[in-house]
């Protein structure tokens, strides 16, 4: 159990551990892209506001060096070239214009090609430019990424601006930053489960210590309790063998044997959870056992007003114990026998897989899973349990036999009042 209590330790905290890291890698790549593509946008919007050009961003000289004068503007250069665009001082530095990597294309009223400036790119030509247009054109948005191109579209008095910002550096370092990024967190993550595996058994030795005291407790409880019991039944046979039997004699004997009968099932309970049992494994007819169970206890349902109808998958084998096996199948039934309603049948299916499915009608407050009802002494109804007997250890002792068969067991409440009890042996 201590094993058990460590491995689910072990994988909280490193799925907590993972979640946290996930998390954090996400935010902070996410964040790095959406901050790229906000910078991209910015110079983008700069140049279509300034016709295609990067706006010219001056820096005062030192007073002790002449400004040159400013060249005549060409004929065929356009006199908005020199003006800047409504641009906030802090948004680019004065190298920005001779960084950056771009291109434009003018389009006419009838969306054909008009101009092409690629004078501040040299890894387009005019072709390249042209094919681009008409891939920005057909996707039909006004922004967004062309392979490691990243392009705005604007409106213009006379037909439509497109221009392109080469981003492949961008995109690099991003990748690069994604990539180191994993990186990183994966060693991180994994030297922190190591970290986890290393000191998982201290940070679980006091709780499963406890748990251990526990059981070993309940073991050598249920045996000091026997002999007393023993000596209890017997002084009571002896004192209805000289006085008669009476109706005090009788209720000594009832509690002696629901006392005897509760200690046996914590005693079993115990010792399967330990592991103390060695039990002897074998290949068994798993519908045979279910059949005979199922034929034996015909009788006791009936006697309670109720039916068990089974649909049983023929030569189902299985490598198990046969008593556990009965034990399981008479606890299940017992169970359904006594917790359905009156004149309800049970019923009960094997499929070929090895699936053994029990559901009856049942009196339920809530729907969906009922795993609780593994729990020892749990009881949905103290009022009708102590009517119908037994102490909420059989489902207890039922979840354990499946354990140790390395099955799997669930119970499921489908609706208001139909429960349905699931066991998966292979």
């Amino acid at each position: 159990m201590s094993e058990k209590l460590r491995l689910r330790f072990i994988i909280i905290a490193s799925l907590s551990v993972f979640i946290v890291l996930f998390s954090f890698l996400v935010c902070i790549n996410v964040w790095n892209y959406n901050n790229m593509t906000d910078n991209a946008d910015k110079t983008l919007f700069a140049i279509s506001e300034n016709n295609g050009v990067f706006p010219k961003i001056h820096k005062d000289k030192p007073k002790n060096q002449p400004v040159p004068q400013s060249e005549p503007i060409a004929e065929n250069q356009s006199a908005t070239d020199n003006q800047s665009g409504p641009l906030n001082s802090g948004d680019f530095s004065p190298e920005d214009p001779f960084s950056t990597r771009y291109f434009s294309v003018t389009l006419n009223a009838e969306g054909l090609q008009d101009a092409v400036n690629l004078n501040n790119i040299a890894a387009v030509t005019i072709e390249e430019a042209a094919e681009m247009t008409n891939s920005v054109m057909d996707k039909g948005k006004n922004k967004g990424f062309l392979g490691s191109y990243r392009y705005r579209i604007t409106k213009t008095d006379s037909g439509t601006m497109i221009v392109f910002l080469d981003c492949t550096k961008d995109l690099f370092f991003m990748n690069n930053f994604l990539l180191n990024s994993i990186y990183v967190g994966g060693a991180g993550f994994f030297a922190v489960c190591l970290l986890i595996v290393i000191f998982s058994k201290t940070a679980v030795r006091p709780m499963a210590e406890s748990y251990e005291k526990q059981k070993t407790f309940i073991t050598n409880a249920g045996h000091e309790l026997k002999t007393p019991l023993s000596i209890i039944d017997a002084n009571t046979e002896v004192i209805e063998m000289e006085n008669g039997e009476s109706q005090w004699t009788q209720s000594i004997k009832h509690q002696v044997e629901r006392l005897t009968r509760l200690t046996n099932q914590l005693t079993t309970l115990a010792k399967m959870e330990e592991g103390q049992e060695q039990i002897s494994m074998r290949n068994l007819n798993l519908s045979d056992i279910i059949t005979e169970v199922c034929d034996e206890m015909e009788a006791f349902a009936q006697g309670k007003g109720k039916t068990i109808q089974a649909a049983i998958s023929p030569n189902v084998s299985i490598n198990g114990n046969e008593d556990q096996l009965r034990q399981l199948i008479y606890i299940l039934l017992d169970n359904a026998v006594k917790h359905s309603k009156e004149g309800s049948p049970i019923e009960v299916s094997l499929s070929s897989s090895g699936k053994l499915t029990l559901r009856n009608k049942a009196y339920l407050e809530s729907t969906g899973n009922m795993n609780i009802l593994l729990e020892r002494f749990y009881r949905t109804d103290a009022s009708r349990s102590r009517q119908t007997g037994g102490y909420g250890l059989g489902l207890s002792i039922a979840n354990a036999i499946v354990e140790q068969h390395k099955g799997k067991i669930s119970i499921v409440a489908l609706n208001e009042d139909t429960l349905e009890i699931t066991v998966t042996l292979r």
